[in-house]
């Protein structure tokens, strides 16, 4: 059989609403075509992954794309002070790990309008120290190494250039790896201290839950980092209990 009449084949015969396993797309394929052999089951995964045909909900969970819920890949745009961090860091440090975002991505979902910019460059651990000395002569009186919650209150303010480190193994962004995740973000709001501090607490609900209605969320990636970070258990009532999310990973 023609593998795109095949793939198109395979996705009709998905059932809506339901969650699958690899194990089922292969039976799945194997009843369409006896010749469709296991050697060809990743590349159809990915490609049907890649596609938008079909979404990621849990390690070895997929779920068909519900057509009549309209949900996007997270995207975000860098200011113009941030985009210039960002060349800065591409032409220095290439080889670097890192992630670059803003304060004010949080305003897409927040009530209470967040009105002072912050950068953060959080960067691997070796290369923190070297990232804020070449910045600080760009950026003197306005960056900050670090900073504990007092320091952010008295020294912080519009557009300050956070520096801090980057925890390993955070997930990354769709758009580029210096990118910031929305995992990473929901993870941050509750493990991250400096975050929880500019930030209403009491909106966290609603926020996250517009997070999970208007854009894909990797609950793979979200647990793997919560889990990273000590915070899988409170992150999964909250979840369940303050946000009603219906969860397909286990707790």
């Amino acid at each position: 059989m023609n593998y795109i009449k095949m793939q198109t084949e395979v996705v009709n015969r998905i059932p809506e609403d339901t969650i699958f396993s690899r194990k089922d797309l292969s039976n799945i394929a194997t009843e369409i075509s006896t010749d469709f052999k296991e050697t060809l089951l990743r590349n159809l995964l990915e490609k049907l992954l890649k596609e938008g045909e079909i979404v990621r909900v849990g390690r070895n969970q997929y779920q068909k794309r519900n057509l009549n819920v309209v949900k996007n890949v997270y995207k975000n745009s860098y200011s113009e002070e941030a985009q210039m961090i960002v060349n800065w860091m591409q032409e220095k440090y290439p080889l670097l790990d890192y992630c670059i975002w803003e304060l004010r991505w949080l305003n897409e979902f927040w009530n209470h309008q967040i009105a002072q910019n912050k950068i953060f460059v959080e960067v691997e651990r070796m290369g923190c120290e070297f990232v804020y000395t070449e910045l600080s002569d760009e950026y003197e009186g306005h960056i900050l190494l670090r900073p504990d919650q007092k320091e952010l209150y008295r020294y912080a303010g519009p557009d300050t250039v956070i520096i801090d480190r980057l925890v390993s193994e955070a997930p990354k962004g769709n758009q580029d790896e210096y990118n910031m995740s929305l995992e990473k973000l929901i993870v941050d709001l509750f493990a991250n201290k400096k975050l929880r501090s500019m930030v209403h607490i009491g909106e966290y609900a609603k926020a996250i839950a517009e997070m999970f209605d208007k854009y894909y969320i990797d609950q793979v990636k979200l647990f793997r980092y919560a889990n990273r970070r000590h915070k899988k258990e409170e992150i999964y009532h909250f979840l369940i209990d303050e946000v009603g999310i219906e969860l397909t990973m286990e707790k």
